[in-house]
């Protein structure tokens, strides 16, 4: 038969210190700065990729809009003008 280990008994956690708001803000802005960092390297790495097909949907949509205002326009007349 096989046995299980024992249970551990529970402890104090390990905290070797307590940070001061001081280092906490330190922290984050580091963070902060290599979060960006790699925010910028990412736009420069997609770029070249997603301009040439950006540009190109842009185009696609313009012809579907020329198509539909060519539509609406040969199905409906000109409003009389006003009178006066």
């Amino acid at each position: 038969m096989t046995q299980l280990p024992t249970k551990r008994q529970p402890g104090e956690p390990e905290i070797s210190s307590i940070p001061t708001w001081r280092e906490l803000a330190d922290r984050f802005r580091d963070l902060m700065s290599d979060f960006l960092k790699e925010g910028k390297e990412l736009e420069r790495e997609l770029e070249p990729k997603l301009v040439p097909a950006l540009k190109r949907l842009r185009l696609e949509i313009e012809k579907i809009i020329a198509k539909l205002e060519e539509r609406t326009k040969a199905g409906q007349q000109p409003p009389p003008p006003p009178p006066r």
